[in-house]
């Protein structure tokens, strides 16, 4: 169970996709398990469906069969939707792992676009369900603002929790990591999902 607020030795989750190839139908998906105090404990990759339904179940998956089971106090990934439209059921993932689960971005959310393109693919309102569920929060850091989507998160405790995680600019330290080793490991399988 995850205490606030996190202690500096405290292990955070970072999630992040591989670029986005068109008509590619795995993207590749990093989890990094990050201390608070800066340092970096292990790093997993996987596979989710481009544009698919599976990031939560993959994610969780990875986690339950990996030594970050247990250690984890929090999940952040890099945004809402991964591997294209793949969009993160955060309280799917947050039930599946007992974490909470926060998604951030430093872009302030299209609604108009995001459920444009969504109609373009299978279960397009029940993938906007899942965004339009947790509205974002913005919180703002020396560098700008950052949009925060929340699931066991104390709203009381985003801001200091965003900034303990951010080194430099707006994007947490977890998921700049995890966003580097998911363009090395795209770059090294040739830029195709395994």
């Amino acid at each position: 169970m995850t205490r606030w607020p996190l202690k500096k030795e405290a292990r955070v989750v970072g999630v992040d996709d591989g670029p986005y190839v068109r008509g590619s139908k795995l993207t590749v998906v990093v989890l990094t398990l990050y201390r608070l105090d800066g340092s970096v404990e292990g790093v997993l990759s996987g596979n989710i469906g481009t544009d698919g339904s599976d990031s939560a179940e993959v994610i969780s998956g990875m986690m339950e069969d990996s030594a970050f089971s247990g250690q984890a106090r929090l999940i952040v990934s890099d945004g809402a939707c991964l591997a294209g439209f793949n969009v993160l059921d955060m309280d799917l993932l947050h039930e599946r792992t007992g974490l909470p689960v926060l998604t951030i971005s430093d872009e302030r959310p299209d609604d108009a676009s995001i459920k444009a393109a969504l109609l373009n693919l299978s279960e397009a309102e029940r993938r906007w369900g899942l965004i339009d569920a947790h509205r974002p929060v913005t919180l703002k850091l020396p560098d700008g603002d950052c949009y925060v989507r929340s699931v066991g998160v104390p709203e009381k405790e985003m801001d200091g929790l965003l900034r303990s995680m951010t080194v430099r600019g707006r994007t947490p330290e977890p998921i700049r990591l995890s966003h580097m080793f998911a363009r090395c490991v795209h770059d090294h399988i040739g830029g195709h999902g395994a």
